[in-house]
């Protein structure tokens, strides 16, 4: 799933194209979700999937001028529509792997998604300055700043996952009551809060790997490539206080598990010139392996 509008149609058949090269399924499962109908009409001329309607979009924008008392900035409807429109298709049972329109994939990023985790996404490092987009998460960087990077990620549908997005959504609206979004990040911020606040510590899955073939060889990190020696692996008990799903025998508390896509072979850059908003990530992709 993509959201898309006129500015980034052009970035979404490049990726299109690169998830086609790369032999990925997602190529023919594309879903994009639009907010002005020149978009919608231009991609389904293209024979790709795409939802608008106006009716939506007024109402998400009279959603966050409620909680926010402001009127709502393109981005955040666009993350209100992008959160609610996941939270829906993971609770009727799809998998759901979302990306921004200036993602290019030389890999198929599911290959990489370990069988384990309930949510496999990218992360991109950030300065100590803006933490509270992040954390210090990864085991063998203690003192490197990322951010969990929602422009990238898998969701896999079950009991777990589902209770997660649903209180995701249900938190970011509550805390969106009388605070302005000034930096139209809340999605963002508010999903790394959640992992911060649950103390996520994610390993390098180079530690469960053969060192000479890069190869996995866990019982408990598996994917179907069979490697991801520069992947990431972490999880923490998990309670909701929103939804409740079903307790699993032998199990006092819900585990959430969480994998990081391949770090050096994904490239994400930000900026934020002096003075402005910082900026999401100008260019990102799954590169290819480098050994």
């Amino acid at each position: 799933m993509v959201d898309a509008d006129m500015h980034s149609w052009e970035l979404l058949h490049n990726q299109i194209v690169g998830l086609q090269k790369s032999g990925s399924k997602l190529a023919e499962n594309v879903y994009v979700i639009a907010y002005d109908a020149d978009t919608c009409v231009h991609l389904q001329q293209k024979g790709i999937a795409c939802y608008y309607d106006q009716d939506w979009k007024n109402r998400l924008m009279d959603m966050y001028k409620r909680q926010t008392g402001r009127y709502a900035e393109t981005l955040h409807v666009v993350m209100l529509g992008r959160m609610m429109t996941s939270t829906v298709a993971l609770c009727q049972g799809h998998n759901v792997f979302i990306s921004d329109t200036d993602v290019v994939f030389y890999r198929d990023p599911l290959q990489y998604a370990f069988h384990e985790a309930n949510i496999m996404i990218t992360a991109t490092p950030i300065h100590p300055n803006i933490k509270y987009w992040g954390g210090t998460f990864f085991s063998d960087q203690p003192q490197q700043y990322y951010t969990l990077n929602n422009g990238v990620v898998f969701y896999r549908s079950n009991t777990i996952t589902n209770a997660f997005v649903l209180t995701l959504a249900a938190d970011c609206l509550d805390h969106l009551k009388g605070h302005h979004d000034d930096q139209m990040g809340f999605l963002q911020k508010d999903f790394n809060k959640y992992m911060v606040d649950n103390k996520l510590t994610m390993h390098p899955a180079s530690k469960v790997s053969d060192s000479s073939t890069y190869r996995l060889n866990s019982s408990h990190v598996s994917n179907i490539v069979g490697e991801c020696y520069d992947c990431y692996y972490g999880h923490f008990p998990w309670h909701s206080n929103v939804v409740h799903p079903p307790a699993v025998p032998g199990q006092h508390r819900s585990v959430l598990k969480i994998g990081a896509f391949p770090l050096k072979r994904y490239t994400s850059y930000c900026w934020a010139p002096a003075g402005q908003r910082l900026k999401t990530p100008l260019f990102k992709c799954l590169c290819p392996l480098s050994y």
